[in-house]
């Protein structure tokens, strides 16, 4: 018997914690108007309405509402339009604590990342080119789709070395001012360039990051991609990663080499310096020193976000609810506006 007394509490307390909650989001959503509907609804139905305080107290007990003794035999509807309309405040002072626990609800789990930045972000690269053995070419990394501003970029770069080399990656005219990562691989094929801006980050429909210049060492298709590990976060005080997909290009490197003068003339391209913490410009500040990637590892981020995850999807329900419920009394009353 015990056992089974047990078992029917242990089941009792989530069915309340889950009627609670029904209860609290219901309110908030209809309170405020049952609380302005209340006084009308006892005019034309007085016997239907009940005085909440005369339910919760017991006979004999004085209801300050009504102004009488509670004798729950004769019913607890209000007892006169005064109490009857202190009644609605009692909803409406309830229905305003739901509302703000819908509101607190809902920057908790703003701050747990719902309702999430959508992914737009997209790396744009050239997407064709042939050059010659030993020439010098850029790459320019250009990050477009931005719908969120952002303030921190990571681009891993994986190529192949025995058809190509980095010589060098120049932030002359990127958008970021701030870089603490600038390390090519030319042994294992990798590259990086991380960096960003403080608030309010950067917001435009397309903005240069950075320009990779590689040079060409033997002929055939080079094949330069932008690996898993490249990030670009978003200025939303979560620093979402809001990168969508990740782009390639092929180059055609061609048999004819350029020529001695040539060689001589692509060296008198001044290209970035790299001095640790020192200033590069007005705008810009450098704080790397070179170094090689240790290795860029290839792997399945993006896939696995797209995974069905119960919990992610029940909370992502509820920020939706509760954004529901917040922007319905925005419209009302201009507030809870994010």
């Amino acid at each position: 018997m015990n056992k089974l007394l047990n078992l029917g509490t242990f089941f009792s307390i989530p069915l309340m914690v889950i009627a609670s909650w029904f209860l609290v989001h219901i309110m908030a959503i209809f309170g405020i108007f049952i609380a302005v509907a209340y006084p009308l609804w006892w005019l034309f139905a007085p016997k239907q309405a009940a005085c909440f305080l005369c339910r919760a107290k017991v006979n004999e007990d004085w209801c300050p509402f009504c102004h009488k003794v509670v004798n729950k035999n004769e019913g607890v509807s209000p007892k006169s339009i005064t109490s009857a309309v202190l009644n609605g405040f009692l909803i409406l002072i309830f229905s305003i604590a739901f509302i703000g626990v819908v509101f607190g609800e809902s920057q908790i789990l703003f701050k747990l990342g719902f309702p999430p930045t959508p992914k737009t972000v997209s790396f744009i690269i050239p997407t064709k080119g042939q050059y010659r053995l030993g020439e010098i070419f850029p790459m320019k990394i250009e990050i477009a789709g931005i719908k969120t501003p952002i303030n921190a970029v990571q681009a891993d770069l994986g190529f192949e070395s025995s058809k190509a080399e980095v010589v060098d990656i120049s932030t002359e005219g990127s958008f970021a001012n701030i870089f603490i990562q600038k390390e090519i691989n030319n042994d294992g094929g990798y590259a990086r360039l991380t960096g960003g801006l403080p608030n309010p980050g950067f917001f435009a429909d397309k903005g240069l990051f950075g320009t990779v210049f590689f040079r060409g060492k033997s002929p055939g298709i080079v094949k330069i991609e932008f690996l898993p590990s490249s990030k670009v976060l978003a200025n939303d005080s979560r620093g979402t990663e809001v990168l969508k997909d990740l782009a390639s290009v092929s180059y055609l490197i061609l048999p004819e080499r350029i020529s001695k003068e040539e060689d001589d003339m692509q060296k008198t391209i001044k290209l970035s310096s790299t001095v640790l913490g020192v200033s590069t410009g007005s705008t810009q500040m450098k704080f790397y020193q070179e170094g090689s990637v240790l290795g860029a590892k290839v792997g399945q981020e993006i896939k696995e976000e797209k995974r069905f995850n119960p919990l992610k999807s029940s909370l992502n329900i509820l920020e939706i609810i509760d954004r529901f419920i917040l922007e319905q009394y925005g419209k009302l009353f201009g507030l809870f506006k994010k």
